[in-house]
């Protein structure tokens, strides 16, 4: 990166809301909640209704159901049919919750194991992602420049914070997210589009730079299983639909509250 530019410059709400001289922006996250998700979610959320279902009407592993104890049964006559579809759909709220602590684990704790620290506490739940994925990075021959760095652009009007950007075994430069979920979708490309496009990034030391040309993208999806890269082309049409994303998310944000 080029030579500091100001100290400090950017600053991020707990709302993730971004602030540069004076001026707030939306972050890219909440930007890209525009894109419509809801055949996905909605497959997953009636997946997880269905599965708490079953799991009321199941022994106990390694046990046998004795008559008359199905939970389900019992759970009807405790709270009533309403009482009872509040308690199963609900629990697609608390897995997605798990799923996006467990994001936020592995992400600190992968920021931390590349940036030099190594007597690290690691919970059993995130284990296997986070020793994946330290093997995935010593293989690499990746070299860190930057990580959890925040970005603004001020013309574009939005902010948001990457995961790394780093140095490949070629020398060259790599903006990169990571995730986490059992899948990868298709606006994460965009995200990464909002990063390498905005023209300044400050590190975590507070020192602001020009965002270095970048000449390559990747999603690095870290499960259980291992790391699995994925190299993402961003060209002009990705641009046009990311900053398309922004106009869908002003004209969303004008016609909050309005009824027709």
């Amino acid at each position: 990166m080029s030579t500091v530019l100001a100290p400090r410059a950017i600053t991020r709400s707990a709302d993730h809301r971004y602030t540069f001289e004076g001026k707030t922006y939306p972050g890219v996250t909440g930007i890209l909640k525009v894109i419509d998700k809801s055949d996905a979610l909605m497959s997953w959320a009636a997946r997880n209704t269905a599965e708490a279902a079953i799991a009321l009407r199941m022994p106990p592993e390694g046990g046998t159901q004795p008559a008359g104890s199905d939970g389900l049964w019992k759970l009807l006559e405790s709270v009533g049919q309403e009482g009872t579809i509040k308690a199963l759909t609900s629990r697609s709220s608390w897995k997605r919750d798990e799923a996006a602590q467990l994001g936020s684990d592995v992400h600190d704790l992968a920021d931390r194991f590349i940036r030099g620290e190594r007597d690290l506490v690691i919970p059993e739940n995130v284990a296997k992602h986070v020793h994946g994925y330290a093997e995935w990075w010593q293989a690499s021959g990746w070299t860190l420049r930057t990580s959890e760095a925040m970005i603004v652009h001020p013309v574009g009007g939005y902010g948001g914070t990457l995961d790394l950007l780093c140095r490949d075994r070629d020398g060259k430069t790599v903006l990169a997210d990571i995730k986490t979920g059992k899948g990868v979708y298709s606006e994460a490309v965009l995200q990464l589009t909002a990063y390498g496009d905005a023209p300044l990034i400050q590190d975590q030391e507070g020192r602001l730079f020009n965002m270095p040309a970048i000449d390559r993208y990747a999603i690095l999806h870290v499960t259980a299983d291992g790391v699995r890269e994925i190299e993402v082309p961003i060209g002009a049409l990705e641009k046009v639909a990311w900053y398309a994303c922004i106009d869908l998310a002003l004209w969303k944000e004008t016609t909050k509250g309005k009824r027709l």
